[in-house]
């Protein structure tokens, strides 16, 4: 009976199924939220814009329901896109725009514009910092007191297990992150100024380099910037247990960035959310395919 009126009032949307509807989103009852859901998505943007204004406009138990029905499907609609980019060949793709919509797999609503629009304030700051004649070294300097002392990002030694961690949006939010999304923001910045960095994806701590004709070392961005040397980088590697290659201190790719965070999100989720550890299973495959 319930599964016959909710598709009865989904086939049209005069005066009284709009109220009826209004009615039904105010239910808690989760089959009921499902099966219009099914149904808002057949009716693809009208049932959305049903939904917003809905979300919008309504008394409060309508509008939850409305936001807990758009939250899933714009959450469906962002694993499909952030599986499509995964999926596309190449190395080079953009690493930007892959954290971006691996942000949006968590938070759906995300205005990426407005934190691009931060890396792009950060980076102009930065510059105003540096003249252009630094040596690498001091240029190095500049950035960490900009990022680590002025901004304040930092480790995140208390909870490094946070799935927010790792989440582009919300490393900038809270200035707290691992060692790979750390090393991501202080890239991105640096991109923006046309600086020679680069990710190196050594087991167990993730660290940038600065790759110039000459002129190479090491960043550890999850301790405040501090720079190291191929005996460093060694030395870290005996320490944590993996022994050390040569191969370790290899510079990545945008892919492999990628794909390492999302190994880090499913070993996360694996203990938390078993639904969410498959999706980031099959972003791992697709990642890990080209």
């Amino acid at each position: 009976m319930l599964v016959a009126r909710v598709w009865g009032l989904m086939a049209t949307l005069r005066d009284s199924d709009r109220r009826a509807l209004v009615k039904l989103l105010s239910d808690d009852d989760a089959t009921v939220l499902q099966l219009l859901e099914e149904r808002f998505l057949e009716m693809g943007p009208d049932g959305l814009a049903f939904l917003e204004s809905v979300a919008r406009d309504a008394a409060p138990d309508a509008r939850r329901g409305a936001h807990r029905i758009l939250h899933t499907i714009r959450e469906r609609d962002v694993f499909d896109a952030f599986a499509r980019f995964c999926a596309g060949r190449g190395t080079s793709f953009d690493l930007e725009a892959g954290c971006w919509l691996l942000a949006k797999t968590r938070y759906p609503e995300l205005d990426t514009a407005a934190y691009q629009a931060r890396l792009d304030q950060m980076a102009r700051e930065l510059k105003a910092r540096l003249t252009g004649r630094e040596t690498p070294r001091a240029t190095i300097e500049v950035c960490n007191r900009y990022f680590f002392r002025r901004l304040g990002f930092r480790g995140n030694e208390e909870d490094y297990y946070d799935p927010d961690n790792s989440y582009l949006n919300r490393v900038l939010d809270r200035r707290l992150g691992i060692p790979i999304s750390l090393s991501v923001v202080y890239l991105l910045a640096g991109r923006r100024l046309g600086l020679p960095l680069h990710g190196v994806s050594m087991p167990g701590h993730f660290l940038l380099k600065w790759h110039a004709a000459g002129n190479e070392f090491f960043i550890d961005a999850f301790n405040e910037g501090q720079v190291l040397h191929e005996e460093d980088c060694k030395e870290m590697c005996e320490q944590m247990g993996h022994g050390f290659r040569p191969t370790y201190l290899a510079v990545v790719n945008s892919r492999q960035v990628l794909l390492r965070t999302c190994r880090n999100l499913h070993a996360i989720y694996l203990e938390r959310d078993t639904a969410r550890a498959e999706q980031f299973g099959r972003f791992i495959a697709l990642l890990a395919r080209s």
